[in-house]
């Protein structure tokens, strides 16, 4: 009905409605999505089969971490593990490099959390971190299932986690001796041993949590702290 009444008629009532198409949201032109170059995808399937190989070593054993296991873990073909890798030491020495630059990773994060710390405070936020990680990530524990190993097997890739150490001796005797010029470690301290003596600390709790996986981590990170603090003189 009209407001006088009349009927309206069917193409007055038609004409009121919306057309259809009228209701639809136009359509979003995208363009096509990028394609990855060789690049990205070579580090993908590096990262993929690395990751693959730090959880079989971890879970499985080092000896279950044949290129057939670990590219069927990560998706991929054994020839692709193998022509990653090239052998079982090249695969050791890549997730070696692997897992340092994931514990890089986390401790770095760490440490940047920070308000203006001094080397004291470096060193023990670092150990406790490391000690953290080797609790919680499980590739990085893949790390200490290959060092035992090389030592118990004496293989010839020992060397690569010397150098791996190294790194660590170097990074916390710099530290120490910084301490040491700014007056918050004792200068009486041996810079070199004591960086020594720190990391084969949390060498030694994490292939004790190895052995151990009920081991009360967060006790003995609390241990660790009180003990650097007594190698610094602090």
């Amino acid at each position: 009905m009209t407001a006088s009444g009349s009927p309206s008629s069917p193409r007055t009532a038609r004409s009121k409605r919306l057309p259809r198409h009228a209701a639809r949201a136009p359509a979003k032109v995208t363009g096509p999505a990028r394609r990855r170059s060789q690049a990205e995808r070579s580090d993908e399937s590096e990262i993929r089969l690395l990751e693959a190989a730090a959880r079989v070593i971890e879970g499985e054993g080092f000896a279950a971490a044949t290129f057939d296991r670990i590219g069927e873990l990560a998706g991929y073909s054994r020839g692709l593990a193998s022509a990653k890798f090239g052998s079982k030491d090249g695969l050791v020495r890549a997730v070696i490099a692997f897992v340092q630059r994931r514990l890089e990773a986390r401790t770095t994060a760490a440490l940047a959390m920070l308000d203006r710390p001094d080397a004291t405070e470096l060193i023990l936020s670092w150990t406790d971190t490391l000690l953290e990680v080797v609790q919680t990530d499980e590739l990085v524990r893949a790390y200490f299932v290959m060092m035992a190993v090389a030592v118990g097997n004496r293989a010839d890739n020992r060397p690569a986690f010397l150098d791996a150490h190294e790194q660590v001796r170097v990074r916390l005797r710099d530290l120490i001796e910084a301490g040491q010029a700014s007056g918050t470690i004792s200068a009486k301290v041996d810079a070199d041993a004591t960086a020594l003596s720190i990391g084969s600390l949390q060498l030694g709790i994490a292939v004790e949590l190895l052995l151990d996986p009920t081991l009360d981590i967060g006790r003995m990170r609390a241990t660790a702290r009180q003990a650097v603090r007594g190698m610094l003189g602090i």
